[in-house]
């Protein structure tokens, strides 16, 4: 993907970015092909190759935003609990409800379990823990896909939960609820 600082590539890698998520709007991810996306950014096959791959690199660029903006929404993680962390979380992506079905339905959801484990290192509150950890990798994966898997059947209950009880849930099952009771 392009990394420089030109302008133009800068604005194109955005009308791209911006393109590919009307067209999911719209079509099966499957079916979408790069002309279609260069159509829709009335850009070249030329530029769409000068700045990205593929449209996979552009989903990725586009979670890439998606956590930067979560990560500013929580103050870049500083002292934050797993209860804070998780409702930042649910209510984050609520706001992105319509991107977050449309993965859903394309079964996407996977692009937002890797960004997910590559953004929780940053979180102050799993950089202490992981000190202590011979395999901090173990628990990051781990809590990646809970909150990647509890926001998927958050979202196929309809929001039975309020963003609060949805968070409360995920806590207690991290603080290992589940094992005490066994």
């Amino acid at each position: 993907m392009y990394q420089g600082n030109n302008p133009s590539a800068i604005k194109s890698r955005e009308w791209i970015r911006e393109a590919l998520i009307r067209l999911l709007a719209n079509q099966p991810y499957a079916k979408i092909a790069i002309k279609d996306v260069c159509l829709e950014a009335d850009l070249s096959r030329q530029t769409f190759y000068q700045i990205y791959e593929s449209k996979d690199e552009v989903m990725a660029y586009h979670f890439e935003c998606l956590f930067l903006a979560f990560q500013q929404e929580c103050a870049d993680f500083k002292e934050i609990s797993i209860r804070e962390m998780t409702a930042q979380f649910f209510a984050f992506f609520y706001k992105e409800k319509s991107f977050v079905k449309i993965l859903i339905d394309n079964k996407l959801a996977h692009y937002l379990e890797t960004m997910f484990e590559q953004y929780l290192p940053r979180i102050d509150l799993f950089t202490k823990y992981n000190k202590k950890e011979a395999n901090p990798d173990y628990t990051i994966a781990f809590i990646s896909g809970a909150l990647t898997q509890m926001l998927i059947h958050w979202f196929d209950k309809e929001f039975n939960l309020t963003i609060d009880e949805i968070a409360e849930e995920t806590e207690e099952i991290i603080m290992a609820r589940v094992i005490r009771q066994i």
